[in-house]
């Protein structure tokens, strides 16, 4: 409550007010039409008969408001906050597919400056498998580039429509990183070949596919295991600000025709 009601961003949840019933404490939060990006990627049952699932530009949206909304917790509140629990289940949307970032309840201010920048330390590590950045698992490190691993996750999640995690028995042997399958797709030959077979199989290939590698390659940055080598969210934020632009001027045909010849 007290981190909502001092924010004000279009992509990130609004807090209407709470009330106590019976001893019990409910937050009313405003309403989102289409639920979470998650419902949409991953259930395969939409809320709506006949829906289709997200387009192209809708995934381009999405990726760009949550960035945005990222940019403001970092960059544009005082002091600084880590989300530390950014999944695609958080990110709500609207019924205009706009995304909302939701669920701050981890949500930790950052005030400590050290060279690398803002950071603080924790033994209590909690978070959503998957989306949890390796120098925070292993060493209990908040910086704000723990939520660019985690944003990192979700683009991958917006790119092949696949989960955080796959596979794995109960003590979780066998299970596949989405976060550590980019690095298979983005490298040795036939690069786009490979991404393709990665992609979303329900964009149908109505999506162009030098602009869904340069977003493979902006989510290869954000998840790498050294946090000195994935970019800040304000510089995320400019390269899906092109990709988004360039999206706009994008002709479906012109693929249809380029796939056909």
């Amino acid at each position: 409550i007290n981190l909502l009601r001092r924010i004000n961003h279009f992509n990130i949840i609004r807090l209407s007010g709470f009330c106590v019933y019976k001893g019990d404490t409910y937050l009313v939060y405003e309403f989102a039409e289409n639920d979470s990006l998650e419902d949409w990627l991953h259930s395969g049952s939409k809320k709506y008969e006949n829906s289709t699932s997200l387009s192209w530009v809708q995934r381009v949206h999405i990726a760009h408001d949550v960035a945005d909304a990222l940019n403001y917790l970092h960059n544009y509140t005082s002091p600084p906050h880590v989300h530390k629990n950014l999944k695609s289940g958080n990110v709500l949307l609207d019924g205009n597919f706009r995304a909302k970032v939701s669920n701050l309840g981890l949500a930790r201010a950052v005030e400590d400056h050290g060279d690398d920048g803002w950071f603080q330390l924790t033994r209590h590590v909690v978070g959503t498998h998957g989306y949890m950045a390796p120098e925070y698992i292993e060493n209990g490190l908040i910086t704000p580039k723990m939520d660019v691993f985690a944003f990192g996750v979700v683009l991958l999640e917006l790119l092949s429509g696949r989960e955080a995690v796959v596979g794995g028995d109960q003590n979780g042997s066998g299970e596949k990183m989405l976060s550590a399958t980019v690095n298979h797709v983005l490298e040795g030959e036939n690069v786009r070949e490979k991404l393709r077979g990665f992609m979303d199989p329900n964009l149908r290939d109505e999506y162009p596919l030098e602009l869904a590698y340069s977003m493979a390659e902006l989510a290869k940055l954000c998840v790498a295991r050294d946090l000195n080598a994935r970019p800040q969210i304000s510089e995320v934020f400019m390269i899906l600000s092109k990709i988004q632009s360039s999206t706009l001027d994008w002709d479906p045909s012109d693929e249809l025709e380029r796939s056909r010849s």
